[in-house]
């Protein structure tokens, strides 16, 4: 018996050079064109639908690997072409305000996360909070380690007593997957990516919906 498979990317543990293997075929509604393809990615076992045009083809490409041909879609071998992959890969993003630099950082992290790179997701969420910090304090306290501009940032009342803690947790677990043997899960990356993003939301996002909502106010007056 043959295989049908899909060379491209999974769209939930995102390996490039994942397996994603077919195992039901059917006709999208009244198009004959059309047909949902059910594959299961042998890296992460979720299962997910690509829509194959099989337009002038002869024949349904699932039905055809089940006589022991193995086929893989796209091939410059075959005709078969690739319209759709459900679940979307869905690109990730950084809440709205926050620096350039730390937004990229941030969107790091949560592609290292979406890999599997827990240590490097933590690593990169570490990053992002000291860019953070030398944000809100300015650059002239560059020089500060980030360990004192946490804790200049809560005496001086520019970041509440919580995010006082989310900023150290993710300082200490960051510096202990850079410096230790001592592996991450996946529970503790997801864990600190949530830290990170909400200390980024108070941070950038929620006092500019301030700002704005006060500009339109005054405005209105």
């Amino acid at each position: 018996m043959g295989m049908l498979s899909f060379d491209v990317t999974c769209p939930y543990c995102l390996r490039e050079n994942a397996v994603l293997e077919a195992f039901s075929e059917k006709l999208r509604g009244n198009n004959p064109d059309l047909i949902d393809v059910a594959f299961k990615c042998r890296s992460c076992q979720k299962a997910g639908i690509v829509v194959v045009d099989f337009k002038n083809q002869r024949a349904m490409p699932f039905k055809i690997s089940q006589q022991g041909y193995n086929i893989v879609i796209p091939s410059d071998s075959n005709k078969y072409k690739i319209l759709e992959v459900i679940p979307e890969i869905k690109a990730p993003s950084a809440p709205e305000n926050t620096p350039e630099r730390a937004a990229k950082f941030f969107i790091e992290s949560k592609d290292d996360f979406q890999r599997g790179r827990y240590e490097t997701s933590v690593m990169n969420c570490r990053k992002v909070i000291d860019i953070s910090t030398k944000y809100l304090m300015g650059e002239s306290v560059k020089d500060i380690n980030l360990n004192n501009r946490i804790n200049t940032l809560f005496k001086e009342g520019k970041i509440t007593e919580q995010m006082n803690s989310w900023a150290h947790i993710v300082r200490m677990d960051g510096n202990g997957a850079a410096h230790s043997d001592e592996e991450i899960s996946k529970e503790e990356a997801e864990q600190i990516l949530g830290f990170t993003e909400v200390f980024l939301m108070y941070s950038f996002t929620l006092p500019e919906m301030i700002k704005k909502r006060q500009e339109a106010k005054d405005s209105n007056q």
